[in-house]
């Protein structure tokens, strides 16, 4: 089972995760120096601790949220590590979680780009392959879509852009929500995966 959630409103979003967040991460919070960069992180973590606690009914003390080396988040239920991934950006958090499955995740406000044109011009052998720059969201399901995969084998975003993007498009999910683009790529799960808000 893969699980997902995701929030478009910091406003809504952190008073309801209050419970969520451990004393640690709000003093791990504190190192970024921009408050918006602090609200992102909380939102993370305590969204992927609420999605794990709600999803399969354990306790908040169970989950522990770290970082590995390369800064990817590390899940650990129970003293398991777990499959996950978080993504944020201005106004928005993605998260997922998985027992079993490799899971990447990716948001995106759909907007205007200044590299738009040049980064689909510079990968139309790869991700960007029959695509123009004046479709916008078809640009940001392939965008996404790239970094999730990357998020997923814990990669280089540049070196994922050069490869064809229908070795990924049959494991991925895309849905358009409030101005964002959600994406969540897993190979080798053939079940549907739904894009829950919360809180709802």
């Amino acid at each position: 089972m893969i699980a997902t959630a995701y929030s478009t409103s910091f406003d809504t979003l952190l008073p309801a995760l209050e419970a969520w967040v451990t004393e640690a991460e709000r003093e791990a919070a504190q190192t970024y120096r921009q408050e918006p960069r602090q609200q992102q992180f909380l939102a993370g973590r305590g969204l992927l601790r609420w999605l794990v606690c709600t999803t399969w009914h354990c306790a908040a003390g169970a989950v522990s949220i770290t970082r590995q080396e390369n800064g990817a988040p590390l899940l650990s239920v129970g003293g398991q590590t777990w499959q996950c991934s978080i993504s944020h950006t201005k106004g928005a958090v993605l998260v997922a979680a998985s027992p079993e499955y490799v899971v990447g995740v990716d948001v995106e406000r759909i907007k205007p780009r200044k590299r738009l044109a040049e980064l689909v011009a510079n990968y139309q052998d790869g991700f960007f392959a029959d695509l123009s720059a004046e479709h916008w969201q078809r640009f940001f399901e392939r965008w996404t879509l790239a970094e999730a995969v990357t998020k997923a084998e814990q990669g280089l975003l540049l070196q994922t852009l050069k490869r064809p993007v229908a070795n990924y498009q049959t494991d991925a999910t895309h849905e358009h929500h409030d101005d964002f683009m959600l994406c969540c790529y897993t190979p080798k799960f053939t079940d549907s995966v739904t894009f829950q808000r919360f809180p709802s």
